[in-house]
């Protein structure tokens, strides 16, 4: 069955049961495909791909349920990027529409003055319209595009990763089987919808007739006090986000009992915080979810056993999911196969070379994930063959802070480096040349208009002479040693 059908046999048979609460109301299911109906009935009906630029509010959610009905692409805009770097998605993504919330208007003007040739549609003035529809729907074929996720790219700009329908359906009808949900299951949603596990959240809890509980903004990294007053069952976010809780002695013993689910994606998860968090969450499975965003959302689980007396200090990655499958090249890279792995980069076939290879008529992904398989079939996380880190659990490619300060200042000795060491809060830039010390907050400004605030270099540091090793590259281990003095 399409995932369209699937979304649509759930929202008759939950009709009358809430699908979402956000900003403290409830929208039920036939309330939600309402506003979906709007949205695909208004002058985007027949747009094959739409971008959404909306935060986490109704206006958002319906838009997206919108194109998974309608089998419509579409690009979740982060109203927390620059200009610069939303007007080059839009471009990259070859967007004609735009789906805007009034609450960022100012952004769409932005975008509108960059983009004159772009059609912005407020989505204010159509999702509560009451619409009689006599548009017949169109089924589209399962290799079109569900939606495309901008990530942080090598070269200076983001690079798009298209995820099919048939991806997503492939990873849904397996963690719809492996993480069953009832009626009564109440999910919480604290990503940014340019997060790929975002889609995870709604998606899985749609599909099964179950409530999605939105968390406030001011809560997402202290949400203890959410979680217990809405009696939340399940629960999904970075560990940076339990990790920030544990700090603010929000995980004392027995603090969440109604938790039934608690799973963790995006980085390493420490064992040491599993053990806090399931002593919190005492009735709860706690689960480690791997995955690149390429591998659509994830591909590998681990149920964590708080008994377990391994001498690792992560979680490990688990095995592949069902209808996945692992491989290790020579060096130990994790390479990725299975209906899950994308077909290659929006507009960049250089890129999709370089990490899709074909082994014997098989095309697997490489992560760039340096891992060990143990003598029970286990994989475990040691590092990464390139330049690429997490910061909340957001990939960064320290390269594209690089040649955007590279190219600013005229200066190649310059590294960025993220800090600390293990689980990243925050990025750090070492730059080769004092004289230009005055340029610094310039440089600040200049990389706030191309990044995104969690790439922002929190601190500069200059420095006579760039430490490089034996290879003459920048010895990066030494500038940790200089950030730990």
């Amino acid at each position: 069955m399409k995932l369209s059908e699937k979304l649509k046999n759930s929202i008759a048979s939950h009709a009358k049961l809430p699908a979402i609460f956000v900003d403290n109301q409830y929208i039920t299911y036939k309330q939600l495909a309402s506003y979906a109906n709007n949205i695909n009935t208004s002058e985007i009906s027949e747009a094959e791909q739409v971008g959404i630029l909306s935060y986490r509010d109704t206006h958002y959610y319906s838009a997206v349920l919108a194109c998974a009905l309608d089998s419509r692409t579409f690009i979740p805009l982060g109203v927390k990027l620059p200009i610069a770097r939303l007007a080059f998605i839009i471009k990259q993504g070859n967007l004609k529409y735009v789906l805007y919330s009034k609450k960022y208007l100012s952004i769409s003007q932005a975008l509108i003055k960059a983009l004159p040739d772009r059609v912005f549609v407020c989505l204010d003035d159509i999702v509560n319209k009451s619409i009689v529809s006599t548009k017949s729907l169109q089924a589209r074929s399962l290799s079109n595009i569900a939606y495309v996720l901008f990530t942080s790219g090598s070269t200076g700009s983001p690079k798009g990763v298209p995820i099919s329908i048939a991806n997503l359906k492939s990873y849904l009808d397996t963690m719809c089987e492996s993480l069953p949900l009832s009626n009564t299951d109440k999910v919480s949603q604290v990503f940014d919808p340019t997060f790929d596990l975002s889609m995870h959240d709604i998606f899985v809890t749609w599909l099964q007739g179950a409530c999605l509980y939105v968390v406030p903004e001011t809560a997402i990294f202290a949400p203890g006090k959410f979680i217990k007053q809405h009696g939340l069952t399940v629960w999904f976010s970075v560990p940076s986000t339990a990790s920030i809780m544990a700090k603010l002695g929000m995980l004392k013993n027995d603090a969440y009992p109604s938790l039934r689910v608690s799973q963790f994606c995006g980085e390493p998860l420490p064992r040491t915080l599993a053990l806090q968090w399931q002593k919190a969450a005492p009735n709860s499975k706690v689960i480690n979810l791997y995955g690149p965003t390429e591998a659509t959302i994830a591909c590998s689980r681990y149920v964590f056993d708080c008994n377990d007396d391994s001498d690792s200090s992560y979680i490990p990655l688990g095995k592949a999911l069902k209808n996945m499958s692992f491989d290790l090249d020579a060096q130990g890279e994790l390479l990725i196969s299975g209906p899950q792995v994308f077909s290659g980069y929006l507009n960049d076939n250089i890129k999709t070379q370089q990490c899709l290879i074909k082994t014997n008529n098989i095309t697997h992904y490489r992560s760039g994930d340096l891992v060990n398989r143990d003598a029970q079939g286990v994989f475990h996380y040691i590092s990464r063959v390139d330049d690429q880190v997490k910061i909340q659990g957001y990939r960064v490619e320290l390269s594209e802070v690089n040649t955007l300060a590279q190219n600013f200042l005229s200066n190649p000795l310059v590294q960025a480096i993220a800090t600390p060491i293990q689980q990243p809060q925050s990025l750090t830039l070492f730059i080769c040349n004092p004289a230009d010390k005055e340029s610094e907050q310039t440089l600040i400004d200049y990389l706030k208009q191309q990044l995104p605030l969690y790439m922002v270099p929190k601190k500069i540091i200059w420095i006579d002479s760039m430490p490089l090793n034996s290879n003459g590259k920048i010895d990066k281990s030494a500038l940790h040693t200089m950030m730990e003095k």
